[in-house]
């Protein structure tokens, strides 16, 4: 028999997980869905038996062996009191997305039940994820392989001790937002040369693509591949003198700096 799995709130990441395990064919006997927006779920209750829609938090618990914990933070609370009113619920394994919030604070509030901490970025919505998930003592085995394949279905994952969770966010979660502003800042100064904008941002999207790629291929540090863009007293030399004395890479390191202290406040609240 194939395990039964549960989703407690249907936003862009539990979206993307869904379609991944619909892509990868994982074996599931059902799954259901909860969202306090109803909305939310048409997109997968009507695709046939695999999904079914339910009316609340509890009755989606009560059916799912895994439950993925997809909402906001600062509605974890209100989500785990009601959780832990269901019969059995710390039988179930829980995976927990939510930003700053640990697992061993969770399985506290679940009465000791097994939760493994994911934490997913938003380039999963078209297969291209970076899903981190920590390594946890209490898991069997089974369950964290199962875990890993169903975010492995949305892009690759990569393992982690808990302890350096909050650290990683600004790597790999938060790191596609300030990608989305280098890319906007490129597009603002094409424009600003009076650049036709037709097809510029695929342009540019392109150039960040193949850049990405060509680091990740040619196994070179990021120095040695500047470098080899760089020629001496040209044309890049000189915009990389002005990022430097912008203090480009200082501002982003404090930009991370920013995200993990932030991550360690929403863990005490």
């Amino acid at each position: 028999m194939y395990p039964t799995f549960s989703v407690i709130g249907v936003g862009n990441m539990a979206k993307a997980v869904l379609v991944g395990i619909v892509k990868s064919n994982i074996s599931l006997s059902k799954i259901y869905l909860y969202d306090k927006f109803p909305s939310q779920m048409d997109e997968f209750s009507n695709k046939g038996e695999l999904f079914c829609a339910t009316e609340s938090v509890s009755d989606a618990v009560s059916r799912g062996d895994y439950v993925l914990l997809s909402v906001k933070p600062q509605n974890y609370d209100e989500v785990l009191s009601e959780i832990a009113g269901v019969e059995g619920h710390q039988n179930k394994v829980y995976i927990s997305i939510g930003a700053g919030i640990t697992s061993e604070s969770v399985s506290r509030r679940l009465g000791g039940a097994v939760v493994i901490r994911v934490l997913p970025n938003v380039p999963m919505l078209i297969g291209m994820g970076v899903s981190v998930i920590c390594q946890n003592s209490l898991a069997k085995k089974e369950d964290f392989d199962f875990v890993n394949t169903l975010f492995c279905g949305a892009g690759s994952t990569l393992v982690i001790d808990e302890a350096e969770m909050n650290r990683i966010i600004g790597v790999t979660s938060s790191s596609p937002a300030y990608v989305f502003r280098f890319i906007q800042a490129i597009y603002e100064g094409a424009i600003e040369q009076e650049l036709p904008d037709r097809a510029l941002l695929d342009a540019i999207c392109d150039v960040v693509i193949g850049s990405a790629q060509l680091l990740k291929d040619s196994h070179e540090t990021p120095d040695a591949l500047i470098a080899k863009v760089a020629s001496k007293g040209g044309t890049t030399e000189q915009a990389l003198r002005v990022l430097s004395e912008a203090h480009f890479n200082e501002t982003i390191v404090q930009a991370m700096i920013a995200c993990t202290k932030r991550a360690d406040e929403l863990g005490k609240m």
